[in-house]
Order: structure tokens, then sequence, then C-alpha cells
């Protein structure tokens, strides 16, 4: 995962439009509205956000913050059904998947200035919002044999359920978009906390790394696995890089 992180960073960098030319003017306009859009990555996977900071007094901004990440187990395992020939890993138990759609309000604090083109500004904010939770159920692919000709193997894509389909049948998930009509909303809260470091050649555009928790509550304890009682709280450490402007 942490190779996967600091691959997406370096290619991102590297890709920027900011980098490829010079600017001779380095004065930089700190009463300025910013905003920024990147890439979030942690065990969760990898996900978006855009970020919108308006100046208020003594050195805060109101900040408005818009993410999209998948919400996972920490402890969740593959496995692989060695019994069977072309098989792809899945989880076990896990019936669904949730992503989270996080419109978030907040305040920022400027903890260091950034003064020239050589400097780093540091920032902490605290952001608190509603969560639009998507419950997708997952699909794998079964195969067995045909009770009419038993020389004759079947395979089909199935809605997983544990009880109903054995580990010996299943040879992996089926494509993604199996289940999209089966979308289920939950509803819930967020909250965002972390610490941003900007920096950059220009008077008006910069980049940032951002780390920080992410914490989400679902009071309807939506069903990820069967068997368990599943999570209210989700919360995790993060990663993101991003692309910002003064404006």
């Amino acid at each position: 995962m942490q190779q996967k992180i600091c691959a997406i960073i370096f290619i991102i960098y590297l890709i920027s439009p900011f980098s490829l030319k010079a600017q001779e003017n380095y004065d930089i306009t700190y009463e300025d509205a910013a905003m920024k859009f990147g890439v979030l990555a942690s065990p969760n996977g990898i996900g978006l956000f855009y970020r919108n900071s308006t100046p208020l007094q003594n050195k805060y901004s109101w900040c408005f913050d818009l993410s999209f990440t998948g919400v996972k187990q920490i402890k969740e395992k593959q496995v692989l059904n060695q019994r069977m020939v072309n098989t792809t890993p899945y989880i076990y138990g896990k019936v669904n998947r949730l992503y989270a759609l996080r419109p978030m309000l907040g305040l920022s604090k400027e903890l260091a200035e950034k003064q020239n083109k050589n400097s780093v500004g540091v920032h902490a904010f605290a952001l608190l919002g509603p969560t639009l939770g998507f419950l997708k159920p997952n699909y794998v692919n079964v195969e067995y044999f045909d009770p009419t000709n038993p020389n004759v193997v079947i395979s089909k894509s199935v809605r997983y359920n544990p009880e109903i389909y054995r580990f010996d049948q299943i040879t992996g998930y089926s494509p993604f978009t199996h289940g999209i009509n089966e979308l289920k909303l939950v509803g819930g809260l967020s909250f965002k906390l972390g610490t941003e470091f900007n920096w950059g050649y220009y008077s008006s555009d910069f980049k940032s790394i951002e780390v920080g928790m992410l914490i989400d509550w679902f009071p309807s304890r939506p069903e990820l696995f069967h068997f368990v009682q599943n999570k209210i709280v989700y919360s995790s450490f993060y990663i993101s890089f991003a692309l910002g402007k003064n404006y």
C-alpha cells in the first residue's frame, strides 16, 4: 500500500502543469480564497476529494470539503479456492461493499506561514458533515454440475450469500457492474481531522500533502459481512496529495 501511495504522488507531481514552467513573481497573497483537488489514500483504498477555503480572521479559514472513498473493515482477508482452476481471490463473508460521499464543513487554522517559494505553509483543520453511503451487493461466480447431466459444469453469476454457496463452489468475483441496480443508500456522519503542508513556486498555484484521520458513523449498522455483528463506527488514517490554486 505504501509503495502504491508513493507512486501515485510521484506521478501526479511529474505530470503537474505547475512544474513545467518557471514564474518570476514569487509574491504570495494569504488573504485569498483557495481551492484544491486531489487523491486520498488509506487502508480503505484510493479516493478523491475537493476542498474550498474562504479566509476569516486571525488566520482562520472556513472550509467546504467533498470526498468520495470506500469504507472497509480493517481486517478483511482474501481467500482463494484452490480446489478449482482459473480462480481469483475474494473476501470470504463480505456480502456488500460500502462507498461514502462526504460533504463536510469546518475550520482551518494557519500554523506556519508560507513566506516565499522555498518555505512550507502548515494548516490544521477539523471538518464535520453528513455522509451518503452507497451499499452495493457483491456478486460471485459459482460452478456446479448440471443436475440433469453430471458431466456438464454450469457457471453463473449470483449474489453472494455464504449460507447458500459453499466455498468450494466460488471461483471469484463477478464484474463490478453486477449489482449496481441494487444499490442501497445509508446515512451517517463523518469527521475529518488533519494537518496540511503546502508549497509552490507560484503566487497562485500550490501543491499540498495532507495527513489525518477520517471517521464515519453509520447508525443503521450496514451489513458488510455475514455471520458477524457489523460496526457502527469506521476510522482510518489517510494521506492525500492535491493540486491547488488561490483565487
